[in-house]
């Protein structure tokens, strides 16, 4: 195991009759081993995608109602893009609402766009059910009017959490400790900094790290002593050697 990694356990252990910052730090040492893959671009790709499909529903009932042949598949993509639009605004509330961070200003915008072509795709909708003798297209304005329902009730949520002071992005982890560990009072810092010291001798006592990479830690604020040594192992100079 790597230096940083032992003492991000026990750095965290040391935060322990603390449980919010507890888990901060438990957090901010997740964050230094994890990278980008694939996936996560993906899933990045996937959620924009969804996010800004809706503004495709008027073309879509438009090639319906133009090329009968196709109707089925076509309505069928629309009923798709309608149910995984609502699930993730679904999902975005409960963010808002939990943990945040809420909807920017460019997605509340989004979110009217997405309200107004939704509804435009229902009323063409309407008219293809009254021009036509097939009254089932009536039932195909629920998807259209549900994605506007829940795009005006996403603008609201947006704009009650902006009320609150929710902000539009989460704080990295990292700075969450450093804020945290800053409103600590006295007694709180001098108890996490004698366990931390206590628990970092054990370790160096017990050959997990060395004594070089001891005293690397210690300069650290309190909070930092994993980051200093994650960042010392891969700089440069510590690499060429």
């Amino acid at each position: 195991m790597r230096s940083y990694r032992s003492v991000g356990a026990i750095e965290s252990s040391a935060f322990a009759r603390l449980p919010e910052l507890h888990e901060a730090v438990e957090a901010s040492g997740v964050d230094l081993d994890r990278t980008r893959t694939g996936w996560d671009h993906a899933r990045a790709a996937g959620w924009l995608l969804i996010l800004s499909a809706p503004l495709v529903l008027p073309l879509l009932v438009i090639l319906a109602v133009k090329h009968e042949d196709a109707e089925f598949w076509l309505h069928g993509a629309n009923g798709l893009i309608c149910g995984a639009h609502i699930a993730l605004r679904a999902a975005e509330w409960r963010r808002t609402r939990t943990t945040g961070p809420r909807a920017t200003a460019q997605e509340v915008a989004l979110a009217a766009f997405e309200a107004v072509f939704a509804t435009v795709s229902a009323g063409l909708v309407a008219v293809a059910a009254v021009v036509t003798p097939w009254p089932g297209r009536w039932l195909l304005c629920a998807g259209p009017v549900a994605v506007a329902t829940v795009c005006v009730v996403s603008i609201r949520v947006a704009r009650q959490a902006a009320g609150r002071g929710v902000p539009t992005s989460l704080r990295p982890a990292y700075e969450e400790v450093v804020a945290r560990v800053a409103e600590l009072d006295e007694p709180d810092r001098t108890a996490v900094r004698a366990n931390l010291e206590l628990a970092l001798e054990r370790l160096a006592d017990a050959g997990v790290i060395s004594r070089p990479r001891l005293d690397e830690a210690r300069p650290a604020r309190l909070g930092s002593p994993a980051r200093r040594l994650w960042a010392l192992e891969r700089s440069p100079a510590r690499q060429a050697r």
